[in-house]
């Protein structure tokens, strides 16, 4: 019988996952984990091969996918590129789910049999993804952890490996700075839950933030590689021994007593910094690179998430899959034009924890020059234009700590009304042009001339006094659209009333068709209301320009 990929396999002998012990109860989905799964579920159910989630860090991606792992049939894959991440994501699964995990990665090969594999990306080459296939045979479901690396061709050697097989990426930051885009991947976005949405929610922290600036930070003429500033070129600057202190200096004082992780641009950048930190206050900082022996390295995190160690220095370490919920300032000496990036370093510290009130993001800033550089503003506005991100930003500049959402909220407010308020004299000037047009015309259109008629202020030489015209001349003349001079007299308006009259009484044509075929070029001497009728048809026809002669001809007739 063939089985569907959610559809419940009878079990080989022998392996059966471990007992549940007893203990914590079952974890309960957040409302929004749900809905992803679900989603997720209803787009494979309907023939969706891959699609992706997009969830802020600290909202539980291991979460949903190991909820999506928990409702496959077959053995699932989950593809992750760091130690760290692949043990997480095993420990979570099999606690989570129950099912049995093994880990495929350099000298660990996953045991026959297991219901899920985590497996890392490097380890399987070729040869090592062919042993994999000989043992599993093929995956209904493949999970790609921090999915924005899945263009990379190492992922996508092993999705190609088993193309029947539906795949789910997760990630925090679906941007990437070299502008690769995720739909060469994946066909769908199954679920996007961001961070604006999880702070509202109060499932993160509230964000406030503080810009720093050093004198002698000075990114101006750092070329752009990839869409994000020169790695090497970049270091050189911000490993001076000046702006080490101008990064120094300022996070321990506006830090507090704040558990902090600084993000630098080196291996050595991150060293020197702790070494500038250490140099203030002797045994307040620590780094770690991904050069360390593992030990060090867990020593030293040890050392910080034990408060022995304020500040944490590292390159790249902990941009992914760190989760201490009792960091709650991360220091940014490590400027970037990268969102993703960004969003990923400042993802470290928005966790909630009992007695932490907000996370604050420091902000080192220079001399940018041409360079757009990411602050923290831009994590938050991704529903927002970037005229109100760019207020937010200047609001933040302005008042050191501000809330994020509050600056952003206020900006908003502020664009709005600033945008009505053009709108209003748009709106007014529009109107005053009307105006002006109006009065343009009736002093410039002489409707003694367009009927062809003396103006008897003309005729009589303004020899006889006159009274005005009467209301109801005045509304006679504005019913038949005739336009009425300035200060128009009642003996004005008898003439123009009673020439108007004789005009329909005989089939001419009337003031209106006059004006309009007057201002085509025509003479309008003799020509009926018929006529005039077909000759503004056959304007309108012909896209408002001149007509032909012989079109003119044959609705005129040839005239002398």
């Amino acid at each position: 019988m063939q089985l569907g990929i959610f559809d419940a396999p009878a079990r080989p002998a022998g392996l059966h996952p471990p007992e549940a012990p007893a203990g914590p109860p079952a974890i309960v989905l957040r409302p929004y984990q749900q809905s992803a799964i679900d989603n997720v579920l209803a787009q494979f159910a309907a023939g969706t091969r891959s699609t992706l989630v997009v969830m802020a860090t600290g909202t539980g991606k291991t979460t949903v996918f190991s909820g999506i792992v928990e409702r496959s049939a077959g053995p699932a894959l989950v593809l992750a590129h760091r130690d760290e991440l692949i043990r997480q994501a095993a420990s979570r699964i099999h606690t989570q789910t129950g099912k049995l995990v093994s880990v495929e990665k350099a000298e660990e090969y996953a045991a026959r049999g297991a219901d899920v594999v985590v497996a890392s990306v490097q380890s399987l080459r070729p040869e090592r993804l062919s042993s994999l296939k000989h043992r599993f045979g093929e995956f209904p479901l493949i999970v790609v952890d921090e999915a924005h690396h899945a263009i990379a061709k190492s992922y996508r050697d092993i999705l190609d490996a088993f193309p029947e097989a539906h795949v789910l990426g997760v990630t925090a930051t679906p941007d990437r700075a070299d502008e690769q885009a995720m739909g060469q991947v994946f066909d769908e976005i199954g679920f996007v839950y961001e961070i604006g949405d999880a702070i509202a929610d109060g499932y993160l922290c509230p964000i406030r933030a503080t810009q720093v600036f050093c004198d002698d930070l000075d990114v101006s003429d750092v070329k752009t590689v990839a869409g994000d500033l020169n790695q090497g070129e970049l270091d050189a600057i911000m490993s001076t021994e000046a702006v080490l202190h101008q990064v120094a200096r300022p996070t321990m004082e506006l830090a507090g007593g704040r558990r902090t992780i600084v993000f630098t641009t080196s291996v050595e950048n991150a060293h020197r910094l702790a070494e500038v930190f250490n140099r203030y206050r002797p045994g307040c900082a620590g780094a770690v690179d991904g050069s360390m022996d593992s030990l060090a390295r867990k020593r030293v995190l040890n050392d910080h998430r034990a408060g022995r160690i304020q500040f944490l220095c590292n390159v790249a370490v902990l941009t992914e899959g760190y989760d201490d919920p009792l960091v709650a300032c991360v220091a940014m000496a490590r400027p970037t034009k990268s969102r993703a990036l960004y969003a990923q370093m400042a993802g470290r510290g928005t966790r909630i924890a009992p007695g932490k009130e907000d996370l604050l993001l420091l902000d080192f800033a220079g001399n940018a020059g041409r360079h757009a550089l990411v602050s923290a503003a831009d994590i938050l506005g991704g529903k927002y234009g970037e005229d109100v991100v760019e207020k937010a930003k200047q609001k933040i500049a302005e008042e050191p700590g501000k809330d994020i959402r509050q600056a952003l909220t206020e900006a908003e407010q502020e664009a709005r009304i600033e945008a009505e308020r053009k709108a209003k004299e748009e709106e007014a000037r529009r109107r005053a042009q009307a105006k002006a047009r109006v009065r343009y015309q009736k002093h410039d259109i002489d409707p003694f001339a367009v009927l062809g008629v003396e103006d008897p202020a003309v005729e009589f030489g303004g020899r006889f006094g006159d009274k005005p015209a009467s209301q109801k001349q005045l509304d006679r003349l504005a019913q038949w659209k005739i336009d009425v001079p300035p200060g128009v007299t009642s003996r004005q308006a008898e003439r123009l009333i009673k020439h108007e009259y004789s005009r329909r009484v005989n089939g001419w044509c009337t003031y209106g068709q006059a004006k309009y075929l007057q201002r085509q070029g025509y003479d309008t001497k003799g020509i009926t209301r018929v006529q005039a009728s077909q000759l503004m048809d056959a304007i309108k026809l012909n896209g408002w320009k001149p007509l032909a002669p012989a079109v003119r001809e044959a609705i005129l007739g040839v005239r002398s």
